[in-house]
């Protein structure tokens, strides 16, 4: 994925976080960059400075696929638990992943403003992102409603990658 990371817009960089908020993309892809997930089951990052990883997305709200960098380590965790997860991994092929981006704060420029993470995953049916964003003559588009697919969002506790089987929308 990383040559794929070069050649496609960056949330955050070229595509402003406030334009994402609520809005839900499926995921075609994940770098864990040079993040690693310790016996003690603790993420490790590379750097400091840089994301954890990188989502590859994509949504009927954008015109191509675009690259979401995964700045929590829980958000990391996540993803990781699913592509990195043998039994786990199949749901990127047989059916679809996705996330939203809901800070429980944020900032002016949409950036989380707690400590809590972000990104909110589920799994459902393929097609199901189309669905979603065809409901109503598109009005998800412009009010986004991620609640339908992902239930009540999970900002401390137990998180984990939701399933959705039926999504009602």
């Amino acid at each position: 994925m990383a040559s794929e990371v070069s050649q496609v817009p960056v949330i955050g960089r070229d595509i402003p976080w406030t334009m994402i908020i609520g809005q839900v993309f499926r995921v075609r892809g994940f770098d864990p960059s040079d993040t690693t997930i310790g016996a003690d089951g603790q993420v490790h990052a590379e750097s400091a400075v840089r994301p954890y990883g990188y989502l590859l997305v994509e949504s009927p709200i954008l015109d191509q696929q675009a690259v979401l960098p995964i700045c929590h380590r829980d958000d990391f965790f996540l993803a990781s638990s699913v592509f990195d997860e043998p039994k786990v991994a199949y749901v990127v092929d047989e059916a679809e992943l996705l996330v939203t981006y809901v800070p429980e704060h944020k900032l002016p420029d949409g950036r989380a403003a707690s400590p809590w993470h972000g990104f909110h995953y589920v799994v459902v049916p393929p097609g199901t992102l189309e669905r979603y964003y065809e409901v109503g003559d598109s009005m998800h588009m412009a009010k986004p409603a991620p609640e339908k697919l992902f239930g009540p969002f999970v900002y401390e506790g137990e998180i984990r990658v939701q399933a959705n089987p039926n999504p009602q929308l």
